[in-house]
């Protein structure tokens, strides 16, 4: 479950750990890429795209009535002929493609 706090940030729960919140951040930029942080012990110590990002992610995307799908390759999220992003990660090809298609 996610929740917003302001324009970028939302607070996450955790599924392991119903006592424990994550703070998620999301910016988009204009060239189609979203650079998120979270503060979860995985995402900290730079994974990508942890279960609390996708859940921001998903929840963002379900307020404009969009859905979401993830992929590993550009080339499996360009077959999918949607609207294309890319969840950046620390290095520059370390990250995970996403496509949005009406929900």
């Amino acid at each position: 479950m996610a929740r917003p706090i302001n324009h970028n940030t939302l607070v996450v729960e955790s599924v392991t750990n119903p006592l424990a919140n994550h703070v998620v951040t999301v910016q988009f930029d204009d060239d189609h890429h979203v650079h998120a942080r979270c503060t979860c012990p995985w995402a900290v110590h730079n994974g990508v795209a942890c279960t609390h990002v996708i859940a921001a992610l998903q929840y963002l995307a379900q307020i404009k009535g969009r859905r979401l799908s993830f992929w590993l390759t550009e080339e499996e999220a360009e077959r999918q002929k949607h609207r294309r992003f890319y969840l950046s990660g620390q290095a520059e090809h370390d990250g995970v493609w996403i496509t949005s298609r009406p929900g």
